[in-house]
């Protein structure tokens, strides 16, 4: 998004209305309000249990709201499990556990969306399949098992298996948390691309230094609340509340 762009209601993707979430006694969720516009990156940062990856799951209806909204393309995500299984094919979310089929080989996995729920023709299938496998760079690891592919080659592969959903909007849940330091970086590879293509993404992460550049957006959570939001230049440079200098501090991040 240029800078300087003021984006209108028509461009809003999701939209959270003073979302609340409890888990028993612990409010995971106090009342979140925050929009997400069309081919934006929105990279939600803060301490963890602050709420962040709690928001994501309701998002994509793995956690039902116990309060206020969620709205994608101006309708209220469904309470009917039904429903909402439809809704959640428009929504493509990557998680900190790759999640694969061990049984199935990298282009199987692929497939599979396209195949069961899409109900495509297995030759268009594992044609989508190979070509998205080819845009994360592991074209050359088709056939090849979960169990013989690192950590990044996994999550590169959960990312193309999202991807043949072809979801409007991109979830991922602090996907390189599980990695070792030296995959990190192709999977982040992988997101800042899909970024440049104009995918709507909304990212968790602990990584500042892809929310520093990739984001359009970044909002920071505190214990099930939103403490600070704005521009990266804004958060990482100029933060506005003592909380947030606090955070990246620590992080090493000088504000």
């Amino acid at each position: 998004m240029p800078a300087g762009m003021i984006r209108g209601d028509a461009d809003v993707v999701l939209n959270y209305r003073d979302v609340r979430k409890q888990f028993g006694d612990f409010v995971a969720l106090a009342g979140v309000s925050m929009q997400v516009h069309k081919t934006e990156v929105v990279c939600l940062i803060g301490p963890s249990g602050s709420g962040k990856s709690t928001l994501l799951r309701c998002t994509n209806g793995l956690e039902a709201l116990d309060g206020g909204e969620i709205t994608l393309d101006g309708r209220a995500l469904p309470r009917d499990p039904r429903a909402m299984r439809a809704v959640r094919q428009r929504m493509g979310m990557v998680f900190q556990n790759f999640e694969l089929f061990p049984h199935k080989t990298a282009l199987g996995n692929v497939a599979t969306g396209p195949l069961t729920v899409l109900r495509l023709p297995r030759r268009e299938a594992e044609e989508r399949a190979a070509a998205l496998l080819q845009k994360v760079g592991l074209g050359d690891k088709a056939a090849s098992y979960p169990s013989n592919l690192s950590g990044g080659q996994q999550q590169r592969v959960a990312i193309a298996r999202a991807l043949a959903m072809q979801p409007e909007v991109m979830l991922f849940d602090e996907p390189t948390s599980a990695l070792d330091p030296e995959t990190i970086g192709e999977v982040l590879n992988v997101m800042k691309a899909l970024a440049e293509e104009g995918m709507t993404m909304v990212v968790v992460t602990h990584e500042m230094t892809f929310a520093r550049r990739v984001a359009d957006h970044v909002v920071v959570f505190e214990r099930g609340g939103i403490i600070e939001q704005g521009p990266p230049a804004q958060i990482f440079d100029a933060p506005l509340v003592g909380r947030t200098r606090d955070f990246l501090s620590h992080l090493g991040w000088a504000g």
